[in-house]
């Protein structure tokens, strides 16, 4: 995790519990909307900048209004990153084989990359967010929970398309894609667009060679094809 900044942990400490959870449609997109534009404000202006009046302003509500949803800005923060890691989660199960049927490890991988990338890419404030998640309690017990789930996902789907490889095995490789599609998205988000190629090329290169790497395990641990028995040689009847 990239780390945060004291004047990004502070104000985090606070209550993070909401005043109401809406159930009827309208409020469900009240709360989207809510917290699109505090993910818009952080990016604007960091978390030092962000107060409760600017987010019900950007939402086009008045602060009352916001705070039927959300007693405080920390809530909302809260509520903010907890969705990003809930979102994560969904778009590696989404594309789990036994959804799509993809049966090719390095096509499998590459959805994955796929389905990710854009959660970093384009969501507003996420490297804000990602900051967050090591410094807040709560937001690290979440992002623990979620992680194990993901990880859960994808050693599953590579035990799937890769048999005869040992759960550990695609356990260990799960965990590796997770590191490594976190923290080089990260990058691309922190150096921007003129990165983006690069990172693509040895991130594409890296997915191969572990992909490569059990297919091959998986094909030395097959068992071994027994060849037809010969026929037998017709009787000497000379």
């Amino acid at each position: 995790m990239l780390p945060s900044g004291a004047d990004q942990a502070r104000p985090a400490r606070k209550s993070a519990g909401k005043r109401r959870i809406p159930q009827q449609e309208r409020g469900i997109k009240t709360i989207e909307v809510i917290l699109r534009a505090a993910g818009e404000e952080i990016a604007r202006g960091g978390l030092a900048k962000l107060t409760t009046k600017r987010i019900a302003e950007a939402a086009g509500l008045s602060v009352g209004g916001l705070y039927e949803y959300f007693p405080n800005k920390e809530s909302v923060v809260h509520a903010l990153a907890s969705q990003w890691l809930e979102r994560v989660k969904d778009a590696v199960d989404a594309i789990h084989p036994s959804r799509t049927g993809c049966v090719d490890l390095i096509r499998y991988l590459n959805m994955v990359y796929d389905a990710v990338r854009p959660l970093y890419q384009d969501v507003p404030g996420v490297s804000v967010l990602i900051s967050l998640l090591a410094s807040v309690p709560a937001l690290t017990a979440l992002e623990e929970q979620i992680d194990l789930q993901v990880n859960a996902l994808l050693t599953d789907a590579i035990c799937r398309l890769v048999p005869y490889v040992s759960k550990e095995q695609c356990s260990a490789t799960a965990r590796t894609i997770t590191i490594l599609d976190h923290h080089l998205l990260i990058e691309m988000s922190v150096r921007g667009p003129a990165s983006t190629a690069v990172y693509d090329i040895n991130h594409r290169i890296c997915r191969h060679a572990l992909a490569s790497h059990l297919m091959l395990l998986n094909e030395q641990a097959q068992p071994a094809s027994w060849a037809p028995p010969r026929p037998e040689a017709p009787p000497d009847v000379t």
